[in-house]
């Protein structure tokens, strides 16, 4: 027989397989410790020279380049870390999900500062969403898309709640991987990365839902997926159970959160009007009449993004962000609405796409980011208000 009939030349698949390792992503540990080490060190750069330049002392005064990035709720998270769900950490503490302030309290006891505990939890749950981040945006969107991503989150407008003691980092950690493993149909790592995300922040259950909808797409292994689904939830079950317990509701959350900070499902023409209208509220700060502009910019950015994940299909992407931002708009008025853009990942993604190879867009995007994002670190660490 010829040689060259014998032979077979195997097709080159156009992605990587769903399953199995992926030899390729063991490098990308690495680059995410470099990319979340250089942006956090220049965020805390700027957070501590903003708190001398600003300073109204007489002096040589003190900055504690600790204590500027505790500030809102990061306090509340912390006196829970260290009193649990009592009076003493918030009247209304159960608004706050049990996952990080755990995490904290047991950190803490090896670095003496529930405040280290909560930077250093946020850095390493940084670099486990910025690596998986990274596989992400290259496996859909393209060699070097995971990078402008990762970037593009790091420097997020309001990026500053990856670095201070919120859950934004931590959640992301959970939600990146959980998506990560979906689409690679590994469906009960997705679980457990899921569970990460739904024990941190009530956002799990729209996450969740985006998982569902991933699966509803193929269809197969129901088996497993099902077993990941209940992991999902577990935390949610848990913290019910607790609810349950020790305030004889297990939707506490709900009445703390409309008791704390007025928070209650409201016609959506109303909740834009009453968020229009704190700019002719004379009893409004100044800093939170502008804040409430954006938040209202930020609402309009939001359902672009999604409109834009259902126009490329992305129907996972759409279900996690679309019912977050759904609940977000018919809320009494709109609230930390740019905050909550920073979960919603996927914008990183589709800007990741729209910039690849067109360095004048990835520029713009980038520096408009970074611009923004440290205007926010200036604003939270001096304590004003900033969402």
């Amino acid at each position: 027989m010829d040689s060259a009939e014998g032979a077979r030349v195997e097709p080159v698949p156009e992605r990587p397989p769903t399953t199995g390792p992926n030899p390729a992503g063991r490098a990308t540990w690495s680059q995410a410790i470099k990319l979340v080490l250089a942006t956090r060190l220049l965020l805390m750069a700027i957070a501590y020279a903003a708190a001398w330049f600003l300073a109204d002392d007489i002096g040589p005064g003190a900055v504690d380049p600790v204590a500027i990035w505790v500030k809102w709720d990061a306090s509340i998270l912390l006196r829970i870390a260290l009193s649990g769900y009592t009076e003493a950490a918030d009247p209304h503490a159960t608004a706050f999900f049990p996952g990080f302030p755990l995490l904290v309290g047991a950190l803490g006891w090896t670095t003496y500062s529930a405040a280290v505990a909560g930077l250093t939890i946020n850095a390493i749950a940084s670099v486990v969403a910025v690596r998986y981040l990274l596989l992400l945006g290259d496996r859909d969107a393209g060699e070097g898309s995971g990078r402008g991503a990762a970037l593009y989150l790091l420097l997020f407008p309001t990026a500053v709640f990856l670095v201070a003691p919120y859950t934004e980092a931590l959640f992301l950690a959970g939600a990146i991987p959980a998506f990560y493993f979906a689409r690679r149909e590994r469906w009960v790592p997705a679980g457990f990365a899921a569970a990460v995300a739904m024990a941190v922040r009530f956002a799990g259950v729209f996450l969740i839902l985006g998982l569902v909808v991933e699966w509803l797409r193929r269809r197969r292994d129901g088996a497993r997926a099902l077993v990941g689904l209940v992991i999902a939830i577990l935390p949610l079950v848990g913290y019910a159970i607790y609810l349950a317990a020790s305030r004889g509701d297990p939707f506490y959350y709900f009445v703390d959160q409309k008791e704390g900070w007025g928070r209650e499902p409201t016609d959506p023409l109303v909740a834009l009007e009453r968020t229009w209208n704190t700019w002719s509220g004379a009893d409004y700060p100044t800093n939170w009449r502008f804040a409430w502009r954006m938040e209202i910019v930020a609402a309009a950015l939001g359902i672009a993004f999604v409109v834009w994940a259902v126009r490329k299909r992305e129907w996972g992407y759409a279900a996690f962000m679309g019912s977050l931002l759904a609940t977000l708009l018919v809320s009494t008025w709109y609230f930390s609405i740019p905050r909550m853009l920073l979960t919603m990942f996927p914008i990183t993604l589709f800007l990741a796409a729209w910039s690849r190879g067109r360095s004048s867009r990835h520029e713009a995007v980038l520096v408009g980011f970074a611009a923004t994002c440290s205007l926010g670190v200036i604003v939270f660490t001096q304590g004003a208000w900033f969402y």
